[in-house]
């Protein structure tokens, strides 16, 4: 039997990558959807349909934990079609020169 905090260690790892990767998933979609060019009616065309084909999953019978995955995937999907705020610039340049 594996040790089992070397599992957990591992659980732990998986689950922070995944963690960061919807962060990222969700600031290229919230910047698509906010851009002013044709990308962003293309994206909110996907996120609809995500959004409807997570209602369709939501009325089958469902082990609980793909009923908690279907929801927080949902309230994802309405965050972003609700209000989708603009998205931050990667970066600032701080003037910190001297001017004489």
């Amino acid at each position: 039997m594996p040790d089992l905090n070397a599992v957990l260690a591992k659980l732990n790892d998986r689950l922070l990558r995944l963690e960061g990767e919807l962060f990222v998933l969700r600031s290229l979609a919230r910047a698509t959807l906010t851009a002013t060019d044709e990308s962003s009616g293309r994206m909110r065309k996907l996120v609809e349909a995500a959004k409807i084909a997570l209602e369709d999953e939501a009325r089958r019978p469902l082990d609980r934990p793909t009923r908690k995955y279907v929801e927080a995937a949902s309230a994802l999907v309405e965050e972003l079609l609700v209000e989708p705020t603009q998205a931050r610039p990667l970066f600032t340049v701080i003037d910190g020169g001297r001017t004489d």
